[in-house]
């Protein structure tokens, strides 16, 4: 099996984080790393991650100061991209929200399919499925898809779906530069391939895969003042790629 880095960004999941799984896990699949991004958490945060890593394959960066999100994962690839044995890179959150068995799921059709160089799980919503979300996120997720059919100009239901796997050579292009949006960076990947290799590299190597599963583990961490910011900062994305 080909390896593969899975870099979890943490703020303050001291109460969040499921130890256990994340070590079990990695016990029983040894093609799989983690790479924990200890994100300027005030919590007890570190402490966590310091126990987790003792198990092999995992292992964790602490920033002092919290750069947001899209920083904590573009470092963790540029961190990644220095180990020359990872085929491919990989997202998720620290809540496994998305459960672990849901990205192993994704990661096999990835590579069982050569083609494959990006794929992404997404909450579309289907009837053999357990995927229930809030209104709150729900209605982001909806407002944001109608913007993305505007600027993006691709089919895809979601963007915001925590679980991202690319080949080493997409890791490499998205984390090139810094992000614009701390929240909306995944909008940036995709405008990132979008302008690196045009749109119809999507229909033969990107891949949306529904979710089967998703476990609420809580309200959203995002405040209702950066709420109110997601349309402006979306049309800063979209004005500065579109150049």
């Amino acid at each position: 099996m080909k390896e593969c880095l899975i870099i979890i960004p943490c703020y303050n999941e001291a109460n969040r984080l499921i130890a256990t799984e994340f070590i079990e896990f990695a016990i029983i699949h040894q093609h799989f790393s983690f790479l924990f991004i200890n994100d300027g958490s005030t919590d007890q945060t570190l402490k966590v991650l310091e126990k987790i890593a003792i198990a092999p394959q995992i292992n964790f960066l602490s920033f002092e100061k919290n750069a947001g999100k899209a920083e904590a994962v573009r470092k963790g690839i540029l961190e990644g991209l220095k180990n020359n044995t990872y085929s491919y890179f990989a997202y998720l959150d620290a809540d496994l929200a998305i459960p672990l068995e849901e990205f192993e799921r994704l990661y096999k059709i990835t590579t069982d399919d050569s083609q494959y160089e990006f794929t992404f799980l997404s909450k579309i919503p289907r009837k053999d499925a357990e995927v229930n979300q809030p209104f709150k996120r729900y209605f982001i997720g909806r407002v944001l898809a109608f913007f993305n059919r505007i600027s993006l100009k691709l089919p895809i239901y979601d963007t915001q779906c925590g679980c991202k796997i690319m080949t080493r050579e997409v890791a490499t292009l998205i984390s090139a530069t810094p992000f614009i949006s701390a929240w909306l960076f995944d909008v940036e990947i995709f405008w990132r391939i979008i302008n690196t290799y045009g749109r119809v590299y999507f229909s033969k190597h990107i891949l949306e895969v529904p979710l089967n599963k998703l476990i609420e583990r809580g309200p959203s961490s995002i405040s209702g003042k950066s709420l109110l910011k997601l349309p402006f900062e979306y049309l800063k994305i979209h004005f500065a790629y579109k150049k």
